[in-house]
């Protein structure tokens, strides 16, 4: 079964929000078995979404719509798609009566516009909405053989609604096995080549690693393909569950009851945030010093005047006394640090744009490495965040 999916809000179209509801439905889509040949992204006009809906109707058998089922004068979703397929919208009565008492229980009256929540196409079967007010529809076009499936934009709205359309549609069970591995420490050319005689693989590529989603409708075959990536791989998984390093790296610090701080220049703060992004981290995380001056890694951390002076402040040395420097001052069992140039400027071409010195810590060594990272500036301070908390993962696994 073939899908069209069409995001609307001009909010995308002008890139003032991400668009990631389409993330969802072509996943569930693709589990289940379905195929997802396009996506498209309308602004709030009537006229293009109802161009969209008619790419989609002509070139998939299920069209699904997410946004402009809401109150205002923007939400031309139903309208859109009366008109494209020729078919009037009428009040579903029970609905426009369970909208009117929770209103009413909130001392609300009902307007024009909040009815319009209760409207459907003729002949469609509703999709009760969980959370807010607006109705979601399913409509089957006999005489083509086509539907279209209509849900709100708000995320925690449309995942169990487009979940009911699935099963309704005969999208019911998981026919496409996935597997995924999260990796980190060779880019995707890598990778690819040291997996290339494995079929039905995908592989994405980022600043936190490569994900590989490993594909197969058996799940014989599938857990053969996992066992070889496994030995191929080695080390270079992280992870083989929709779970960030953060994460990972926390599970292995509770489990061991060690202590860890950070020492940032570059990444200013941001491995110590990842760390507390986790719940619980208050048991293993005691701090972190950004140490983005001289002036504070010389009067806080410790380093040595003369060895910036001498090697400057992107150095091995530098690093080196920071991870020592706030591991002493925070009194913890391991930690990390960081300096380098994350750009665009700063570079020279001895110390280009992306080189980072990255320091690890423990009681019984102290380790720098160095690093040189492509891409704009947030991507490599991230990409440095993750390889400084892949340290902590390799030296406690």
């Amino acid at each position: 079964m073939r899908f069209f999916i069409v995001i609307t809000g001009t909010e995308f179209t002008t890139g003032l929000k991400q668009e990631k509801n389409s993330l969802y439905i072509s996943k569930e889509v693709f589990k289940r078995g379905g195929e997802v040949i396009g996506i498209h992204i309308a602004p709030d006009d009537i006229y293009q979404i109802q161009y969209a809906i008619k790419i989609g109707m002509d070139k998939s058998d299920v069209v699904i719509v997410s946004g402009g089922l809401g109150p205002t004068e923007d939400d031309m979703t139903r309208n859109a798609i009366s008109e494209a397929i020729g078919v009037p919208l009428i009040f579903d009565e029970e609905w426009l009566r369970t909208i009117k008492n929770t209103l009413k229980e909130q001392g609300r009256e009902i307007t024009e516009n909040i009815k319009k929540m209760a409207k459907l196409p003729y002949g469609a079967r509703k999709i009760e909405n969980p959370v807010g007010k607006a109705l979601g529809f399913i409509k089957v076009l006999d005489d083509v053989k086509k539907a279209i499936v209509a849900v709100p934009g708000v995320p925690s709205e449309m995942k169990p609604m487009v979940l009911k359309a699935l099963d309704y549609l005969g999208l019911k069970e998981q026919e496409k096995r996935v597997h995924l591995f999260r990796t980190f420490g060779k880019p995707e050319a890598e990778i690819n080549d040291i997996l290339s005689d494995i079929e039905d693989i995908v592989l994405n590529s980022s600043p936190k690693g490569v994900d590989i989603f490993v594909l197969d409708k058996n799940e014989f075959f599938l857990e053969n393909k996992v066992k070889v990536i496994r030995e191929r791989l080695g080390e270079l998984i992280y992870t083989e569950e929709e779970k960030e390093m953060e994460e990972i790296v926390g599970n292995i610090l509770k489990e061991k009851g060690l202590t860890v701080s950070t020492a940032e220049s570059s990444t200013g703060g941001l491995i110590a945030t990842r760390i507390v992004n986790v719940p619980g981290a208050s048991e293993y995380m005691m701090g972190g010093v950004v140490s983005y001056s001289n002036q504070v890694k010389v009067n806080t951390l410790g380093v040595k005047k003369e060895d910036i002076e001498r090697y400057g402040a992107v150095s091995e040395p530098v690093a080196k006394q920071m991870a020592e420097g706030v591991k002493t001052l925070l009194k913890t069992d391991i930690s990390v640090s960081d300096t380098g140039i994350a750009g665009p400027t700063g570079g020279t071409k001895e110390k280009p744009v992306g080189l980072h010195y990255i320091g690890y810590s423990d009681r019984k060594k102290t380790e720098v490495h160095r690093v040189v990272f492509k891409g704009e500036r947030n991507d490599i301070r991230l990409a440095v965040s993750q390889y400084a908390l892949n340290l902590i993962r390799l030296n406690l696994r």
